[in-house]
């Protein structure tokens, strides 16, 4: 049943990718607080952090100066919160895919999902690419910090796969956490660089690299991205 639903001309709700993107996305920001967030986030998009007023804020969010008080004490906060649901969508969605695998997914099969929804989902939200990724660092230290909690749950998930695989292969090599650590560090560095030089549209191209970058350093041999 669920293979001949996936050949109908018309997918069923949330069956695809960018259905369960959607329903993730909105799920954060149909609120008003999120309505908040999302103007702040095309607010630095197109005019920066610094040149962002909260005149811009609410008038394309289309709610009063009250309203933006009732949720927010001031611009930079809400520029903190959106930093850290633009972290939660990606967090989302990779949780969500993970679970699309069948329960015998091997390590392989783990972080290629993991490294796909990261730049696919960069690539369709490229506003709050931009902001975590690119602006969080002009800005201040919470919205750095939450970025790098970020960072942190990429390593752990790795961690996990890792640690599950040697379980499976005792003879895979023994790997620090130090080194593990490095893998998510390196692959938001060059996706920011891409971001900047290129745009956010170009990270998916990155992909094959991505993944064969982490398998190489956790020493799982080379391994090529499944075709679409």
């Amino acid at each position: 049943m669920r293979r001949q639903q996936a050949t109908d001309s018309t997918p069923t709700p949330q069956n695809t990718f960018a259905d369960r993107h959607r329903a993730a996305r909105d799920a954060v920001l149909v609120s008003q607080r999120g309505r908040l967030i999302e103007a702040m986030v095309e607010c630095v998009d197109s005019k920066g952090y610094s040149g962002t007023t909260l005149t811009d804020i609410v008038a394309r969010a289309r709610v009063s100066r009250s309203t933006f008080y009732e949720h927010f004490a001031n611009k930079e906060e809400c520029f903190v919160e959106a930093v850290h649901t633009g972290v939660d969508i990606v967090a989302a969605r990779i949780a969500e895919e993970l679970a699309q695998l069948p329960p015998t997914a091997d390590v392989h099969a783990r972080i290629e999902s993991i490294v796909v929804t990261f730049c696919e989902t960069v690539a369709t939200e490229p506003d709050f690419a931009r902001l975590v990724l690119v602006e969080s660092f002009k800005v201040n230290q919470a919205a750095v910090d939450y970025r790098d909690l970020a960072v942190d749950r990429f390593a752990a998930l790795y961690r996990l796969f890792y640690d599950q695989a040697r379980q499976a292969d005792p003879t895979l090599p023994t790997v620090s956490d130090e080194l593990i650590a490095l893998i998510p560090d390196a692959i938001g560095e060059r996706t920011r660089r891409v971001i900047v030089s290129d745009g956010p549209a170009r990270v998916p191209d990155l992909i094959p690299l991505f993944v064969h970058f982490v398998s190489t350093t956790l020493g799982l041999g080379p391994e090529t991205v499944s075709p679409a």
